[in-house]
């Protein structure tokens, strides 16, 4: 029992570390076909499985489906337009060109979708197609020796992830690790007040001297050592400098008249 819970764990924060990055969404509008859809006419119900494997040449429509594969619930062969999408995630970058297998199978009763009994098999679609990330929707149609089949399909990232592979991972923050939303394409846009490449540098108040002054927060003017003033050009002269002025810190450079180490002595 003690070697069961932590292979559990490793388990569950494996599936968490794991998640995916796009979504394969397909849609199967009409379905007719010349041959009898069910083996039983009462009671007839048909569902649909749906294949994606990397590009093949010679597409075998064995498993393994590299890329994902789903099914639909069984339904009535007359409400097909009505059918919810196959929605097939995926954790790696989006290649554009795969091999894609539709197939319509007859279900044995309401809620099976057992797709071992070849017999009930009614027809299969394997062909190779290229798509890029996007919101719309490829409209396709395939006609069968028996049947034809109306469908759609589009690919999109999930959110926080962008680019033509949906690679590219911007969660929008606003803490120590960064001041940011992100823009259409996933470009980081820091918030205001904050710049640099992660949005991690505040920007201090305008005219702050930037050798001498710095800021943690955006707006403000702090004064490094030796340094003082709203915008922190002003040297601090010695603490004891009586009549003095200063060019650098700490300094007590004496006025007009005046003289000794801290100006305090008056010459005339």
């Amino acid at each position: 029992m003690a070697n069961v819970l932590p292979a559990c764990l490793l388990l569950l924060l494996s599936a968490h570390l794991v998640r995916s990055v796009g979504v394969f969404e397909l849609k199967v509008h009409a379905f007719r076909s010349a041959r009898a859809l069910c083996q039983r006419a009462v009671d007839c119900r048909i569902f649909f499985r749906l294949c994606l494997k990397h590009s093949q040449d010679v597409i075998l429509p064995e498993p393994p489906c590299t890329y994902g594969s789903g099914l639909t619930e069984p339904f009535s062969a007359d409400q097909i337009s009505s059918s919810a999408p196959i929605r097939v995630p995926f954790n790696f970058k989006w290649p554009g060109t795969f091999s894609l297998i539709i197939e319509v199978w007859s279900a044995e009763s309401s809620s099976e979708q057992s797709t071992e009994n070849q017999t009930n098999l009614i027809t299969r679609l394997a062909t190779n197609r290229t798509l890029a990330i996007g919101e719309e929707s490829a409209q396709e149609v395939h006609q069968g020796e028996q049947s034809e089949l109306h469908y759609s399909y589009h690919v999109v990232c999930d959110k926080h992830y962008y680019g033509d592979s949906c690679s590219d991972y911007c969660r929008p923050r606003d803490d120590s690790f960064g001041h940011f939303t992100c823009n259409s394409t996933g470009n980081r846009t820091c918030l205001e007040g904050w710049d640099g490449v992660y949005c991690t540098e505040p920007i201090c108040l305008s005219g702050c001297s930037k050798e001498y002054g710095y800021c943690e927060t955006p707006g403000e003017c702090q004064c490094r050592m030796g340094w003082e003033g709203p915008l922190c050009d002003k040297c601090r002269r010695h603490p004891v400098c009586m009549h003095g002025t200063c060019s650098q810190p700490w300094q007590c450079n004496c006025k007009k008249g005046w003289g000794g180490l801290f100006c305090d002595q008056y010459l005339n």
